[in-house]
């Protein structure tokens, strides 16, 4: 992926930007998307200076620096496709149909079609795109087609159709934007088709500045819509601080637009309020402003563990089980409750409990005197799941002997949160 800030990456590869751009815009869009240096604009008031960025379309590409995080999957509700209507070449029923809602208005939104293979029959492994959006499957080039896998320990099909660049127009700035998303499709083992195509955006817009002098990277991340707007994150970073061109697209640096960043200038950290995105993306603004603050204190709040860290571990660890009729006999016979703890392998907070909540020494103490501990992967123990009725991870529930629900929680808790809860002081909701 090539990261040089300021300048349009591209996805590598030749694009014909003239399908997809009016012609009278084409020499203006061509010289904006070469531009070597991205244009800077700052206007100054009595309170703040105002920087507008212009920013560029970037993409992944092969062993380049790209945002190592993704929003959440947007969902894309499918539909069969009417029994009378005659299909695709190459396409086979199951055959469903659905529409992308991304960009600004329906103008924009994308109608897809996801159909099964004769080599894969119970599959919807095959993407028709209407990328020109006329409602015809079979003028837009041929279908992306996938090979549907079987998850090892799940059991589950997926279809995974990667690296999709579409073509989003804004009807407010009259421009066509690309972008680039990844699709997948999941069908549990021994299940028909299912009702729905999932998608994540791959893309970003990026581009350089000076902000008081200093040279900064400018990173924008979309959270799946296609319009940049006060939902999406940003990121702003000296260009000349470590490894720039990665950490400008890292987690570690980037925030949503309520949070503030910061340009290191040695003598003190400049601040830096967001203040607008263009619609398509291509630029932002952001003020420098003048307040007490410093990325340090700032980004203090953000550290999870700070408070975890010190306290004492435990000697020896608290057990789990993971046999449900077995956790609830063998606490009904201690006459002691269960502690369940839904998790699942991509959980980030899951893994973060494991590390440094299970393992606090008052933590692990509390649990051993009064609980029998019962660790299940939500994707794993999907009749639990819907018993229960899990909707996030991790979730934590504790039984009393009978198998009664006494409390749940759900999503991370500190050790503080941990041990009110399990001493019955807590006044967490």
């Amino acid at each position: 992926m090539k990261i040089r800030l300021g300048v349009l990456s591209g996805t590598g590869r030749a694009i014909d930007f003239r399908a997809m751009i009016p012609r009278h815009r084409l020499a203006a869009v061509t010289l904006a998307a070469c531009a070597v240096s991205l244009v800077t604009t700052l206007r100054s008031s009595a309170q703040e200076t105002i920087v507008h960025v212009e920013l560029a379309y970037h993409a992944p590409v092969a062993n380049q620096p790209k945002p190592n995080f993704s929003p959440k999957g947007m969902q894309v509700p499918l539909t069969d496709v009417a029994a009378t209507a005659t299909l695709p070449p190459g396409a086979a029923r199951p055959a469903k149909i659905g529409t992308m809602k991304i960009g600004p208005d329906a103008a924009s939104y994308v109608p897809v079609m996801a159909t099964a293979t004769t080599d894969h029959p119970k599959d919807l492994c095959q993407l028709f795109i209407d990328r020109n959006r006329d409602g015809n499957f079979t003028n837009d080039g041929p279908a992306i087609v996938a090979t549907p896998t079987q998850r090892e320990k799940t059991l589950d099909w997926w279809s995974s159709m990667s690296n999709v660049e579409l073509s989003v127009p804004y009807s407010t700035t009259k421009v066509i934007e690309h972008y680039f998303v990844n699709f997948w499709i999941v069908r549990p083992n021994d299940a028909a088709a299912p009702d729905l195509l999932r998608f994540s955006v791959g893309s970003w817009r990026a581009g350089t500045a000076k902000v008081n002098g200093v040279d900064v990277l400018v990173a924008a991340m979309d959270d799946n819509n296609a319009i940049f707007d006060k939902d999406d994150m940003w990121s702003v970073i000296e260009a000349s601080a470590p490894d720039a061109p990665k950490a400008v697209l890292s987690i570690a640096e980037a925030r949503d637009t309520k949070r503030l960043m910061f340009v290191q200038t040695g003598a003190k950290d400049l601040v830096l309020e967001f203040r607008s995105f263009s619609p398509d993306g291509r630029s932002i603004d952001f003020a420098v402003v003048n307040k007490p603050m410093t990325k340090a204190a700032d980004r203090k709040a953000d550290d999870m563990l700070k408070d975890e860290r010190p306290r004492p571990r435990a000697g020896s660890p608290f057990t789990w089980t993971h046999k449900f009729d077995e956790a609830v006999a063998a606490a009904k016979a201690a006459n002691k409750k269960v502690f369940i703890d839904f998790e699942t392998d991509w959980c980030g907070p899951c893994k973060s409990m494991d590390e440094w909540i299970w393992t606090d020494a008052e933590v692990a103490d509390l649990l051993k005197a009064g609980y029998i501990g019962l660790k299940l992967d939500g994707d794993i123990e999907k009749a639990l799941v819907k018993r229960f009725t899990v909707a996030g991870y991790p979730t934590m529930i504790v039984l009393d002997g009978t198998g009664k629900e006494l409390w749940r929680e759900v999503g991370y808790l500190s050790s503080k949160e941990v041990i009110a809860k399990l001493s019955g002081s807590s006044t967490k909701k």
